[in-house]
């Protein structure tokens, strides 16, 4: 017998006290300040060093910079943000724990690759609604340069990118979550499961990673008895072009 008074359907939770996103940041690299989106960012890197000797220690500082920045945009103090739920694309999240190290923040390290930011909002939600905490920042992070290194060839290597080779942005997004204030609020939640249906090139992230996007969409409206057109907006992504 299922007593979980906030599950909704099969996979999905309602929250009876919905947190509040308040504020938010973002930082791009050079070459997404030139999309159709840059106007849109806070902060454009003129560089992807960022004044750093290594990628990896600027992927870092991305975070770093940005959650201080959303902080800030906050009229909060960092003390303010009970804990970081933060990840990002390398081994052992190295990025997000060494931001979490100098900002000096309560860390809870996390792994989702592209869905990330979804999967902290989602658990930031949770911890809010269950009253562990009120005040909380969510934060992911990727830099090109050394999601090429770990997924496919050293940019130094020289090799040649196959067509169906996806490129990873350079960016980073963190937002405060909150009991009360103003903003959007965070009401639902669908956790999805892994769909797998046999894609087989290692270079085509965006055809692995579509069905389960496509299922947890249609399960969301399943769970919550609704139908596309309750929303204003259906947005999803995948590594595809």
């Amino acid at each position: 017998m299922n007593n979980a008074v906030k599950k909704k359907g099969v996979q999905s939770i309602a929250f009876q006290n919905p947190p509040v996103i308040t504020n938010w940041a973002s930082m791009v690299g050079p070459m997404e300040g030139q999309g159709p989106y840059g106007n849109e960012f806070d902060w454009v890197l003129e560089d992807y060093l960022f004044g750093e000797e290594t990628w990896e220690k600027a992927e870092a500082k991305m975070l770093r910079e940005t959650v201080k920045m959303v902080v800030g945009k906050a009229n909060l103090q960092l003390d303010s943000i009970e804990v970081l739920l933060a990840g990002d694309l390398l081994n052992q999240i190295i990025s997000a724990n060494f931001a979490a190290r100098e900002l000096k923040i309560p860390f809870l390290g996390l792994y989702g690759a592209c869905s990330t930011m979804a999967e902290g909002m989602a658990l930031g939600a949770m911890l809010i609604d269950g009253g562990f905490y009120h005040t909380l920042a969510v934060g992911v992070t990727s830099h090109h340069y050394t999601a090429e290194r770990q997924f496919r060839f050293p940019t130094e290597q020289g090799t040649q990118r196959v067509p169906s080779a996806q490129w990873t942005v350079t960016g980073c997004g963190a937002l405060i979550m909150q009991a009360q204030g103003s903003g959007p609020r965070v009401t639902a939640a669908t956790v999805g499961k892994v769909v797998d249906l046999g894609q087989s090139d290692v270079n085509d992230m965006g055809g692995a990673m579509a069905p389960a996007a496509a299922d947890t969409i249609v399960t969301h409206f399943k769970d919550m008895g609704r139908t596309p057109d309750y929303y204003d907006l259906v947005i999803t992504g995948d590594l595809g072009k």
